[in-house]
């Protein structure tokens, strides 16, 4: 027997058979009444006043009142391909139609176009993947995985990363956001990352001799068996406050980490599919070949997808006993990470953000002249930061002046990320669909907000 969309289904898809409380038009107070009610206090929003957004359409949302956002932090690093592309829609449409939800215990299409697709768009020799649904999953997996192939408890993460949300992903994070009380695992080990601006150990680049970097072997030396399992690392730190070190950073830890018989993971889930501009990956640009890679956020532009991939002989004794994951590799969210890898290509987004990521930051740049605020301009591509501070000299972080920032901004109708260890970094992360007319309202927008908080220092 064979199956074929419902035309009848399709054709009524956009009304009545939808929910109807789906579609009622609620206002803003509805809403927050309900999420009061219902939610757990684990979900907060940005702002003093929460914005209810509705729609969205290329780097551009619009809340129910009507009033259209400029969005330069893609929900939070995630909406790569921008709101409603026609092709991402279509394609999510399309599979929904078909088969939306089964097993990876089951053969799938999308799942196995997938995984061959990301096989063509890998550092060298990376060919084998596995996915899972989110970037926290895809680090709990990746870790599992070294350890067992090397028979190595073993990780060294770096000072001020932020790997994710759940157990061992918590522990690998360093990024000064914990709660509760927790302590750092046995195995687990950390190393300074290279943090220029802010260095580690009171030097000034490049007349530093890349201290940060060759610590790393008296991490390993002190503190393990001299052996290591895995160092883990991100191209550019997200969380941490769009921290990107001198690509020799990379070129001498990756050195070290494999004098001492590690594995080399590069946790792209912010930093992959052309974030950074020029390449798909992050870790390209310093001229590194990890062992792993981690994926997630741009990976499904929205649709909750996250995974890694690595060296054949690595992921062998990978086993189903080790990680069946129930939603990982669902059909819905493997067509819509095809999409994304099209659209990338179809689109040219690796030129694109190279491009706008260059214009961006020199509109950023010459902020930073006019503008005693801004201590640092940093990044790559369309993953930049602007780092605030109170006083160039003493580089005392502008803490409430960010949150001011962050307001202005949003009610100017442009949205920000915030980041960094004292939450005084804007970061700039935007969908890839972002248009230099954008650029140009965004930074005559950032013009005046610094402008009016300046006033206060």
């Amino acid at each position: 027997m064979q199956f074929a969309p419902n035309a009848e289904l399709v054709n009524k898809m956009d009304n009545d058979l939808v929910p109807e409380d789906l579609r009622k038009e609620y206002t803003k107070d509805e809403i927050l009444e309900i999420e009061k009610k219902y939610l757990a206090p684990a979900v907060g929003h940005y702002y003093k006043d929460p914005v209810l957004f509705v729609r969205g359409e290329g780097a551009t949302l619009e809340d129910a009142s009507g009033k259209h956002y400029i969005d330069l932090f893609a929900g939070i690093c995630t909406t790569i391909t921008g709101y409603n592309h026609p092709k991402y829609v279509s394609t999510i449409q399309w599979q929904a139609e078909r088969l939306v939800y089964t097993s990876s215990l089951y053969a799938t299409i999308p799942y196995a176009v997938l995984v061959k697709r990301l096989a063509e768009i890998a550092p060298s020799g990376l060919s084998r993947s596995f996915i899972v649904n989110s970037g926290s999953e895809a680090i709990e997996a990746a870790i599992f995985m070294a350890r067992k192939y090397k028979s190595n408890p073993y990780v060294v993460a770096c000072q001020r990363a932020y790997h994710g949300r759940t157990t061992l992903a918590r522990e690998l994070s360093s990024a000064g956001w914990r709660t509760v009380p927790e302590g750092h695992p046995s195995g687990v080990r950390f190393t300074p990352y290279g943090y220029c601006y802010r260095c580690h150990f009171g030097k000034e680049f490049p007349d530093c001799d890349f201290e940060c970097a060759r610590y790393l072997r008296e991490v390993i030396r002190t503190q393990t068996n001299n052996a290591i399992a895995a160092f883990i690392a991100e191209p550019i730190q997200g969380v941490a406050g769009i921290i990107q070190p001198p690509s020799e950073y990379f070129r001498i830890v990756y050195e070290i980490v494999k004098e001492y018989g590690g594995l080399y993971i590069s946790d792209e889930v912010q930093t992959g599919f052309g974030r950074t501009g020029s390449k798909w990956w992050g870790i390209q640009h310093a001229g590194v070949d990890p062992d792993i890679i981690t994926l997630a956020k741009g990976f499904g532009s929205g649709i909750p997808i996250g995974g890694f991939i690595t060296r054949p002989e690595i992921a062998a004794d990978y086993a189903v006993t080790d990680a069946f994951a129930t939603f990982g590799g669902n059909p819905l969210s493997c067509a819509a990470a095809v999409a994304v890898i099209d659209i990338i290509q179809e689109s040219k987004y690796l030129e694109r953000a190279a491009k706008l990521g260059a214009l961006l930051k020199k509109r950023l740049e010459s902020l930073q002249e006019d503008h005693k605020l801004v201590g640092e301009v940093r990044g790559q591509g369309l993953m930049l930061g602007v780092e605030l501070v109170r006083d160039r000299t003493t580089k005392e972080p502008a803490v409430q002046e960010m949150l001011q920032v962050m307001e202005l901004c949003k009610s100017r109708g442009l949205l920000i990320g915030k980041g960094g260890l004292d939450g005084n970094v804007i970061r700039f992360q935007p969908p890839l669909e972002l248009t230099a007319e954008q650029i140009d309202e965004a930074c005559t927008i950032l013009d005046e907000v610094f402008t009016e908080v300046e006033k206060g220092l």
